[in-house]
């Protein structure tokens, strides 16, 4: 199981979570979701706290074995997992050959599975990075972070520079390998639609902190959950006591002297001064 213990970042505030199933982080860009991933793969330490992976922390020396294998990702700018001298094949039999699992016969062979799963065609394995659409490689690298099966895939947003249709062939890319792969996937996005058809369960999170988290998002109390899913955020302060108490059309002084404890409501968990009552 990947479990996040205490972790405080540069915006994540004291966040902790236990990964058990396909997991939604909805958010905005400065929520800290998106360093969740860097964080997870130790591309950049924590301030404070700790990732466990089976209960063993992940550290500087066993990331190398378990980035790709056991915990993979695709950042928001597909783009940045290229090296651009290399052509894609070659992207992943340097995977392969790194864990000491093929050669770059058998990775070329597993990708060309992957390659067809999502829809395009194997020559796209000979192409540069710079010759593929944005859909292109977001699907090249959504292959690239599932053909090993590792046990949990991260997906930042998947906007990058697809539009409307491009997104909903992403979305269901992912659902469709969420039926065909053993992993867990761990969707961070901005968008309620993205996170209610590729998560079992989600959180949200607000300048770093969660403020709520359930199974079904079409289920929601937190007035930012709430906006967010109306689309009617329109400031985005960090307060005192709830961090949404300088936006919250229900703020009271109360929610400015006191950060909320999570309490049961309905079936989620929501950390609001709305519903104290219900303790």
């Amino acid at each position: 199981m990947l479990e996040y213990v205490n972790i405080y970042g540069d915006i994540l505030n004291d966040f902790s979570m236990k990964v058990e199933s396909n997991l939604g982080i909805l958010g905005q860009r400065d929520s800290g979701k998106e360093e969740i991933i860097f964080y997870t793969l130790l591309l950049k330490k924590p301030k404070k706290g700790k990732i466990l992976l089976n209960g063993n922390e992940i550290k500087e020396d066993n990331v190398n074995d378990i980035r790709w294998k056991e915990i993979s990702a695709v950042f928001y700018n597909p783009y940045s997992m290229f090296n651009p001298i290399y052509n894609i094949a070659s992207h992943f039999a340097e995977i392969v050959m790194s864990h000491d699992i093929g050669d770059y016969n058998f990775a070329v062979d597993i990708a060309k599975e992957f390659i067809k799963i999502l829809g395009l065609d194997s020559s796209v394995l000979e192409k540069f990075s710079y010759q593929l659409t944005p859909l292109e490689a977001k699907k090249v690298t959504l292959a690239l972070a599932t053909f090993l099966e590792p046990k949990y895939v991260l997906i930042d947003d998947i906007e990058f520079g697809i539009n409307d249709n491009g997104r909903a062939v992403v979305i269901n890319s992912i659902i469709d390998l969420e039926s065909i792969v053993s992993s867990k996937f761990i969707v961070l996005d901005n968008d309620p639609a993205v996170i209610s058809r590729v998560s079992d369960e989600f959180v949200v999170l607000y300048k770093g902190k969660i403020i709520e988290r359930g199974s079904n998002v079409s289920e929601v109390y937190h007035p930012y959950t709430l906006d967010l899913l109306r689309g009617e955020i329109s400031t985005n302060y960090l307060g005192k006591g709830c961090p949404y108490s300088d936006n919250c059309r229900y703020s009271s002084l109360k929610c400015k002297e006191k950060e909320p404890e999570e309490i049961k409501v309905g079936n989620n968990y929501v950390k609001c001064l709305l519903y104290s009552w219900l303790k």
